[in-house]
């Protein structure tokens, strides 16, 4: 089975006229569009359709356009499939269209906290001379040689992202960007100024982060149903707290979007697929995912639609999460020799996990679900089988089947 990647695009992938095709040829879209426009206080649909393009690049109303419009592209994708994902994430703002899409908070408080969230960044950055530049052609290690040299001068240069290994994007003041911009191209970086209103991702935003942590405090915030990469560790959310801590640090935080894709094809990743308008992020992911396809449903819906049903098909040949346990019980090796305990603690759950598995595995509840993966962790442990061994099993099983929501069994091992 190829693991399934969803990413959703942050600020920078908006433009005037945004989403039309998707509003006019989807009523989920035209729901959502309304059910925002609601909430926010003004028309979605003429902001991103008759505004001046001005308008849309605001970043009040880019942030809360992009997560509604991305939100309602991937209702359209799914909503005649169940897809196998196995992990989501997005680039900064995109992160919690991520998590709305795993279902880690509702669409009312996404709509909401994203408001609050452009809302805060734009007053902090208004009138502050302050921007940011993308460095390219040149290895992020020698980018930040070159901004240390720069900073050690008495400048404030600070990394927002880092989206590459030869693309790394810098926040500072408009002055200073434009003396370190001097520095790099003098050793051999092409330096691109990036159109966007302030230092975001840097200690420059710092005044945005009460009123921003204020409307996250509003919002009840649950486990996602598949995992969820942080831009601030790169690695998958632990808890609901945690999604709520890494928010709140993000705004002042670097991206860090190449160690997230890094950590994904590490686990193996194999099909990437962008959900929002244009394809900024599938134009970085293009040849840093290795032998991995990327596709952007903007640009190509029916080509993706094809790819989501072929990994449909291939999951209904996999065998499901009763069956991996199943596997895992009779591959682990036995170092308990007490005949009776083996009996006990081997054969009789074995035998309960063979009945789970003559049940339809598609209709099976969560409840039969966890006893399936609590008969694997007693076999494992009557095998006396080794704690990290035991953990990688039961998250390998949890990956594959895509049960994120149990994925919290695994921590049990550790009590």
């Amino acid at each position: 089975m190829k693991d399934l990647v969803i990413v959703f695009p942050g600020q920078g992938s908006q433009f005037a006229g945004m989403g039309k095709r998707w509003f006019d040829g989807n009523r989920v879209v035209r729901d959502r569009f309304g059910q925002a426009s609601d909430l926010v206080g003004y028309s979605l649909a003429d902001l991103c359709f008759t505004a001046p393009p001005a308008e849309v690049t605001r970043t009040r109303f880019a942030q809360v356009s992009l997560l509604v419009l991305s939100y309602a592209m991937y209702e359209v994708m799914t909503e005649d499939r169940k897809i196998p994902v196995s992990a989501m994430t997005g680039h900064s703002l995109g992160e919690i269209t991520a998590l709305l899409a795993a279902g880690a908070l509702t669409f009312e408080d996404a709509v909401r906290l994203v408001k609050a969230r452009g809302e805060a960044m734009e007053s902090c950055v208004a009138e502050s001379g302050t921007g940011m530049v993308a460095a390219v052609r040149m290895p992020v290690a020698d980018v930040e040689k070159c901004v240390e040299e720069f900073n050690s001068g008495g400048h404030d240069v600070q990394v927002a992202n880092y989206n590459a290994e030869a693309q790394t994007v810098l926040s500072g003041t408009l002055d200073d960007l434009k003396g370190l911009t001097a520095h790099l191209e003098d050793r051999g970086a092409k330096v691109v100024k990036l159109n966007v209103a302030g230092a975001f991702h840097s200690s420059f935003m710092a005044d945005a982060v009460p009123a921003y942590t204020e409307a996250l405090h509003e919002v009840e915030f649950t486990e996602p149903t598949v995992p969820v990469y942080s831009n601030v560790t790169g690695e998958a959310h632990e808890s609901p707290q945690s999604i709520r801590e890494s928010l709140a640090v993000q705004l002042t935080s670097p991206v860090r979007w190449s160690a997230i894709v890094a950590s994904l094809v590490e686990r193996k990743a194999a099909v990437w697929v962008e959900v929002g308008p244009k394809q900024v992020l599938k134009k970085m992911l293009t040849g840093a995912v290795g032998s991995g396809e990327v596709h952007s449903f903007d640009e190509e819906p029916e080509r993706v639609r094809a790819v989501l049903d072929q990994l449909v098909e291939l999951k209904k040949r996999e065998p499901g999460l009763v069956g991996l346990c199943l596997g895992a019980a009779a591959a682990t090796r036995n170092r308990n020799f007490d005949a009776a305990a083996y009996d006990q603690g081997v054969v009789l759950p074995y035998r309960k996990l063979q009945e789970l598995s003559k049940l339809d595995q598609e209709t099976l509840s969560d409840e039969q679900k966890q006893t399936a993966l609590d008969l694997l962790l007693t076999i494992m442990r009557t095998k006396q089988v080794p704690e990290a061994e035991q953990r990688d099993r039961v998250e390998s099983i949890l990956r594959r089947t895509g049960d994120a929501g149990l994925r919290t069994i695994a921590g049990a091992l550790a009590t």
